[in-house]
C-alpha cells in the first residue's frame, strides 16, 4: 500500500526563525515560510536540491508569478492557501514516496530488477568498487534509512548523481551515465531573512505562454509529477527540456525505491539506480540558478561558474552580481537579474541585506566518486546588483581586487619554484606550494565580504560623481590591498619557519626567493593602487 506522502509527512529540513531544526511536510514548509529562517539539509547538495524542488513547487501552485506585480502580491501577503490547497488535493496521488501506480520522482517499471543497498542513494558512500573521502563501507552492510532521509536523498542524486556505470534497467541495458546537472556549476541562491523571502528571491518571473523566464520555456512546461505517465525504464541519450520547472525536476536518473516496515517505521532497504535522461542543451540557454562567463576566442563558448577548494567564491562576485557591459561577454545568473529589476521596480529596497550563497560538489576524475562538496557564502546589499548600471565602476573595481589577489597567489606558488630551482635538490613542490595557499586563500574570504558589505553601504550614500563617495570607495579598495599584502607576507613567512631548513646553502636560496617575492608584491601593488585611483576618478 502507499505509505509517505510527501505533502503530509514531515521530511523537509528546516531551522524557524528561533533558531530551531524541524522536519516539515512540502505543504506546511509553504504554510509556515514565513516563520521559518531557512532549508538546511544534511549536506550542501542536499540543502541546494531541495530548494530547486520548492522553487518548482512554488511555481506551478501559483502557476506564476507570471508578472512583476504578481510576484511583489506574492513578497506582501505569502502563499496563497486556497491554491496551495487546491493544488495538494489535485496532486495528492502523485507525491506517494513508496508503492502506488507512480512514486515520487521515480520509474515503477523498474520493480522486476534487483535493487542495490539504499547506500546507492547516498552520495558520500561507498558503492561497488568505488571509493569516496567520506565513506569506506561496502555494499555487505545495508543499512536502512528513514523514509524522510531516503526522500531528501531521492531529489538530491536526480541533481546530483555522479557519472559512472548504474544498474541497467534490463540485460545487456546501458550502464552508462553522465553526472547529473548540479555537478556542472555552482548553484546561486539570495538567501533573504525568512524562507518564505528566500523563495521569492530567487523565483523568477514565471510565464511559460509568454516565454518567460527563458527563451526556451515552453507552454508545456510542467514539473516531472505532472506528467500524464511517470519517465519508463529505457534510458534517453538527448532531450530539451520544455522550460524552467521542467529543467528544475530533471529525471536524470530513473529510480526505485523499496521499503519495509520495523518497530512501526517505514525504512527505506533498498533502490535501483538506473540511467535516466540526458540533457541535450546548452546550459546557458536552460539555467536560470547559475552565472556563465565567456571563454577566450570568436566563438561564443560560455562555462558556468563553478566553486573550487581554497579559492573563495568571492573571486566570482563580478560574474555573480554585476551586469556585463557588453553583450554576450558573460552573464550573471538569471534570478540576480530579476531581483535588480524588482529593485528598479520599487518592488524591494536596494538598502536590504541578503546572503549569497553558492552551493556545488566536485567530483573526482573517477566520475563515480565524490571530491568534495561546497557551500559559501557572501554578504550583500541589493544596491549592489544594480551599482553599475547607475555609474559606479564597480565592475572595474572589483575586477581589479580579485587580479591582486590572483596576481600575488601566482606570485607565492612561484616562491617555492624559485626556492626549488636555486636549491636544485629533491623537492616536494606541491607540499609547499599547498601551505602557502592554505595560509593565503581562506585567510582573504572575511576581508572581501566587508568589501562588498561596506560596498553596499556606500553605492545607497552616494551619487557615483561624489567626491566624498569616490574617496571612500578608494579607501575600502585601499583597505583589501593592505589585507592581501599583509596575508602574503604573513603566509611567506610562515612557510620560511616551516619548511625550507637551516643550512648556509637553504637560507642562501630562501632569502633570495623571499627577496624576488617581495619585489614583485611591490610592483603588483604599485600598479593596483594605480588603477584604483583612475577608475575611483582621482
Amino acid at each position: 500500500m502507499p505509505s509517505c506522502n510527501l505533502l503530509s509527512e514531515q521530511w523537509l529540513p528546516v531551522v524557524t526563525v528561533d533558531g530551531e531544526s524541524e522536519l516539515l511536510s512540502l505543504g506546511d514548509v509553504f504554510r509556515h515560510a514565513r516563520g521559518l529562517r531557512c532549508l538546511q539539509g544534511e549536506a550542501p547538495i542536499v540543502t541546494a536540491a531541495l530548494y530547486r524542488l520548492l522553487l518548482a513547487f512554488l511555481h506551478r501552485v501559483h502557476e506564476g508569478p507570471a508578472t512583476e506585480g504578481e510576484w511583489a502580491e506574492l513578497w506582501r501577503n505569502g502563499v496563497d492557501t486556497g491554491r496551495l490547497d487546491a493544488y495538494e488535493a489535485a496532486h495528492r496521488d502523485e507525491f506517494w514516496l513508496l508503492g502506488g501506480e507512480r512514486p515520487f520522482f521515480q520509474c515503477p517499471e523498474l520493480a522486476d530488477v534487483p535493487p542495490k543497498p539504499a547506500t546507492h542513494l547516498l552520495l558520500y558512500r561507498a558503492k561497488g568498487n568505488n571509493t569516496t573521502l567520506f565513506d569506506h563501507a561496502t555494499d555487505e552492510e545495508r543499512p536502512d534509512l528513514p523514509a524522510d532521509a531516503a526522500a531528501r536523498w531521492l531529489v538530491t542524486v536526480q541533481a546530483f548523481d555522479t557519472g559512472g556505470t548504474k544498474t541497467p534497467y534490463r540485460p545487456g541495458g546501458t550502464k552508462s551515465s553522465k553526472a547529473g546537472l548540479g555537478n556542472y556549476f555552482g548553484t546561486v541562491l539570495l538567501e533573504g531573512a525568512t524562507l518564505w523571502e528566500t523563495l521569492l528571491l530567487n523565483a523568477v518571473v514565471y510565464d511559460p505562454p509568454g516565454g518567460r523566464p527563458l527563451a526556451t520555456t515552453t507552454p508545456g512546461d510542467r514539473a516531472i509529477w505532472e506528467r500524464e505517465h511517470p519517465p519508463g525504464p529505457a534510458p534517453v541519450a538527448s532531450a530539451f527540456p520544455q522550460g524552467w520547472v521542467d529543467l528544475l525536476t530533471w529525471p536524470s536518473r530513473r529510480i526505485l525505491l523499496h521499503s519495509k516496515e520495523k518497530d512501526g517505521r517505514v525504512y527505506v532497504d533498498g533502490a535501483v539506480v538506473a540511467p535516466g535522461t540526458q540533457l541535450g542543451a546548452e546550459l546557458i540557454e536552460i539555467e536560470a540558478m547559475a552565472a556563465f562567463r565567456r571563454r577566450g576566442g570568436k566563438k561564443l563558448i560560455y562555462d558556468p561558474v563553478r566553486l573550487e577548494m581554497l579559492r573563495g567564491v568571492w573571486r566570482h562576485a563580478t560574474d555573480l552580481l554585476l551586469p556585463a557591459r557588453a553583450v554576450g561577454e558573460r552573464r550573471r545568473p538569471q534570478t540576480i537579474d530579476e531581483v535588480a529589476r524588482l529593485v528598479d521596480l520599487r518592488f524591494l529596497d536596494e538598502r536590504k541585506a541578503v546572503t549569497l550563497r553558492v552551493f556545488g560538489q566536485k567530483l573526482m576524475s573517477n566520475p563515480g566518486a565524490v571530491e568534495y562538496w561546497s557551500e559559501e557564502a557572501l554578504p550583500i546589499k541589493l544596491a549592489l546588483l544594480r551599482a553599475q548600471d547607475t555609474g559606479w565602476n564597480l565592475e572595474q573595481l572589483l575586477g581589479r581586487a580579485v587580479k591582486l589577489a590572483d596576481a600575488v597567489g601566482d606570485e607565492l606558488q612561484r616562491t617555492v619554484v624559485n626556492y626549488h630551482e636555486g636549491l636544485r635538490s629533491r623537492f616536494d613542490r606541491r607540499k609547499h606550494q599547498s601551505f602557502l595557499a592554505e595560509r593565503y586563500w581562506p585567510r582573504l574570504d572575511a576581508e572581501f565580504a566587508l568589501l562588498l558589505s561596506d560596498l553596499g553601504d556606500l553605492v545607497t550614500r552616494y551619487e557615483p560623481d561624489s567626491p566624498e563617495g569616490r574617496e571612500e570607495s578608494r579607501g575600502l579598495f585601499e583597505r583589501w590591498r593592505r589585507h592581501v599584502d599583509t596575508t602574503a607576507k604573513e603566509a611567506v613567512g610562515a612557510w620560511i619557519d616551516e619548511f625550507p631548513g637551516g643550512s648556509p646553502r637553504q637560507i642562501l636560496e630562501v632569502a633570495r626567493a623571499e627577496m624576488i617575492f617581495l619585489g614583485a608584491l611591490n610592483d603588483l601593488t604599485d600598479v593596483y593602487r594605480h588603477e584604483i585611483r583612475q577608475y575611483t576618478g582621482s
